[in-house]
């Protein structure tokens, strides 16, 4: 009977160990997960009657700093980006026009705006808008 009971316990004794980890092939090197990867700008331009408009203070959602040598800017879609217009003098009481265009020269339809003077709307069909003399204007791309 003492060996049936020896037996019986070494018998359970086994299973508990068994079923308790022993977990074979774990512990190895498991590697970080990659970056996500690195996100696709869209470009476009701040541009005038005499051509890009460099310097000019833009804060985006994603981007910021300022326009460059060819006037571009860099956002992600769904962005809100907003221009320091310090400087111009606005298109509703004098003649000193922006634009905001493609690559190619070509103006930018229908981008949603608002300044903080009060004058909005969408850009028109060259990619031109509306702003007061040294404005702060927001742009929803």
């Amino acid at each position: 009977m003492r060996k049936l009971s020896i037996l019986a316990s070494l018998a359970a004794a086994a299973v508990i160990f068994t079923a308790c980890g022993g977990g074979g092939g774990g512990g190895g090197y498991v590697p970080p997960p990659a970056p996500p990867p690195e996100p696709v700008y869209d470009v476009l331009y701040l541009d005038s009657d005499f051509g890009p408009v460099s310097g000019v203070s833009y804060d985006c959602t994603s981007a910021s700093g300022w326009t460059d040598i060819d006037g571009s800017f860099l956002f992600l879609a769904g962005d809100v980006c907003t221009f320091n217009l310090a400087g111009f003098n606005g298109t509703i009481f004098d003649w000193d026009p922006l634009y905001i265009s493609y690559a190619d020269g070509s103006g930018v339809m229908d981008i949603p705006y608002e300044c903080w003077s009060g004058t909005g709307g969408w850009t028109l069909i060259d990619g031109s808008f509306d702003y007061d003399v040294d404005d702060v204007c927001d742009f929803y791309f």
